[in-house]
């Protein structure tokens, strides 16, 4: 399923919740719409296909990526044993 975000403005309540909840009379908020339509099925060929058209990244540009990955995962906090 596919979604996009995106700010609105509340005027008079116009936007109306899908639950039970109440909305403010004027407010600022975010919206989340949700695409529920299927994603285009593909078989192998067409993978392979679109694969190939794919721009690629430079070595230096796959090395910072990778760089940015391996910085990432070293600030990740400690996991929580499950024990605990």
């Amino acid at each position: 399923m596919n979604y996009s975000t995106v700010e609105v403005l509340l005027e008079d309540g116009v936007v109306r919740p899908s639950g039970s909840e109440q909305l403010p009379k004027k407010a600022r908020g975010l919206l989340t719409v949700l695409d529920s339509s299927e994603p285009k099925k593909q078989n192998c060929e067409e993978l392979a296909d679109w694969w190939s058209k794919r721009n690629r990244l430079s070595p230096e540009e796959a090395n910072a990526f990778a760089d940015d990955i391996e910085e990432a995962r070293r600030n990740l906090p400690p996991l929580k044993s499950a024990w605990d």
